[in-house]
């Protein structure tokens, strides 16, 4: 509505801006020159519209070839490098653009089990310029990929590099997810399974957040060496986020996600 409503008062006002020009100019022979300047200014206009349509198509159909190649490992490899080649392409000009085409990569490289790759590719991205959210977001990418590697003290320091909270909800929840899961890769899953119950509520009627809190919980009694309740909590998940837990959970979470599968009758 309000975007509506500024287009028909721009509309108007270079309307009411041509029909000034052609009487101010008209009187001394020169009233071609706004009908020839309007409609430079309209080709120009279309060009640059043109140019933004085909600049998020393609955009779009890139994040569509990503995001596929997540799952599908024939496409990786091509997906990496074109990523690799994107993200060049932004530093320094665009920091934003830059951080977020390192998280794709980043997820790209864990799901071809390159987590050390990963771990290069987000520490060499730089947090000035951007918002607390997205550093927040860096942060918690650069401990999964620690942990992907097996090494949870890593991730502890990586978590502990700023203050929290960011000021994103979802974020500030999710981070505390990941420490609650890096206690339990050292020894603690009573604290785990704590933070589990915690996140759990305060979810609210987040699904996603709900979700992850009951993976955390799942590797909190697996941890604690309580397998069979980590396995009951996983088939809640449902066999279709199994399936994805496979490929792109972490290392404890694969495994509980494979063996839930196979114990699971599949859904009609």
């Amino acid at each position: 509505m309000r975007a509506g409503i500024y287009r028909v008062l721009r509309i108007a006002v270079v309307a009411a801006a041509a029909v000034f020009g052609y009487r101010w100019l008209a009187p001394m022979g020169f009233g071609w020159v706004v009908p020839v300047v309007g409609g430079a200014v309209l080709l120009a206009w279309l060009g640059a519209r043109l140019w933004r349509v085909r600049r998020e198509r393609r955009r779009d159909a890139q994040a569509d070839r990503w995001a596929d190649a997540l799952v599908h490992s024939a496409g990786r490899a091509d997906a990496i490098a074109e990523l690799r080649a994107e993200r060049a392409k932004q530093l320094p000009k665009e920091p934003a653009e830059h951080a977020h085409l390192s998280l794709v990569l980043a997820e790209l490289l864990e799901a071809d089990g390159d987590a050390e790759g990963a771990i290069a590719v987000l520490e060499d991205v730089r947090s000035a310029g951007l918002t607390p959210s997205l550093a927040a977001v860096l942060r918690h990418a650069r401990a999964v990929a620690h942990l992907s590697a097996g090494d949870p003290e890593a991730a502890r320091a990586t978590l502990d590099e700023e203050p929290e909270p960011s000021g994103d909800r979802a974020i500030d929840l999710r981070i505390r997810m990941m420490r609650g899961l890096i206690e339990a890769e050292t020894g603690n899953p009573a604290e785990a399974k704590r933070v589990a119950a915690e996140a759990r509520d305060d979810a609210l009627d987040d699904e996603d957040l709900r979700l992850e809190a009951r993976v955390l919980a799942a590797v909190a009694f697996d941890a604690a060496g309580q397998r069979p309740q980590a396995l009951k909590r996983m088939r809640r998940l449902g066999n279709e986020m199994l399936e994805v837990l496979v490929l792109l959970g972490l290392p404890r979470v694969r495994g509980l996600a494979v063996e839930a599968l196979e114990d699971r009758p599949s859904d009609s």
